[in-house]
């Protein structure tokens, strides 16, 4: 009987097992959250890389295809009111563009 009590360990012994268990399990719990956290910025990277250019060219096209109209609706038309024409062109395009962002937004 003296000999069983010799050989289980003690509840410190018990204790201080458990708690370096839990350590253990924390500690690779942040290790998986931290390379979680490097896969979801390395994506939004390559998507950024992707979506980046892609709205710059569509912003140039934007301009492009504007300038365009106005200069054929109005080929006789002085500088200022090519640029007014332009300019109330992109309003037009920024107005529709917000008004279709607020309304996604509330439903």
């Amino acid at each position: 009987m003296e000999r069983e009590a010799i050989d289980e360990p003690s509840v410190a012994s018990a204790l201080e097992r458990l708690g370096a268990a839990g350590q253990g399990v924390i500690a690779k719990r942040i290790d998986l959250a931290l390379l979680e956290g490097q896969e979801h910025l390395a994506q939004a990277l390559r998507t950024a890389a992707l979506v980046g250019p892609g709205m710059a060219l569509a912003v140039v096209a934007w301009f492009a295809m504007a300038a365009a109209f106005v200069l054929l609706a109005a080929p006789a038309a002085t500088l200022a009111v090519h640029l007014a024409m332009f300019g109330s062109l992109n309003a037009a395009g920024a107005v529709v563009l917000v008004a279709l962002s607020t309304r996604r937004g509330r439903s």
